[in-house]
């Protein structure tokens, strides 16, 4: 199943996140098996799929190849522009769970910042100080 990666028009379910960033990083499908995000009956948030996440890309972040980290970092963006005024939504877990998570580690976070959108660029640099 493939699914609309260039435009995010509506606050995914947490469900439809996690399918969206397997399918731009597919490594990230097995290590989300096995993490604290995950409630003892199976659900998650689209907060704890982003915090989850946070940590594979910082440890996996030099296997992507250009074509992942631009895909990764413009779907990025659009999470960050959708339903921003959401404290539950997936900009809200886009920004506090994945930019503050991967903001502020050095030489990583430079070389993250450039594949960043405009808005993504702004939350990320206020936590990056």
């Amino acid at each position: 199943m493939t699914h609309d990666l260039t435009r995010v028009t509506r606050s995914p379910t947490p469900d439809e996140l996690l399918a969206q960033l397997c399918e731009i990083v597919p490594g990230f499908g097995a290590a989300w098996r096995d993490n604290l995000f995950v409630g003892e009956d199976g659900s998650f948030t689209v907060h704890g799929v982003f915090s989850e996440f946070s940590f594979y890309v910082r440890a996996h972040f030099g296997e992507f190849d250009e074509d992942t980290r631009s895909k990764l970092f413009r779907h990025v963006e659009q999470c960050v522009t959708t339903d921003i005024h959401s404290e539950i939504g997936v900009s809200n877990a886009a920004c506090t769970c994945f930019l503050e998570n991967i903001a502020g580690e050095g030489e990583f976070s430079l070389v993250v910042s450039r594949y960043l959108g405009s808005e993504s660029r702004k939350y990320f640099n206020s936590w990056n100080g």
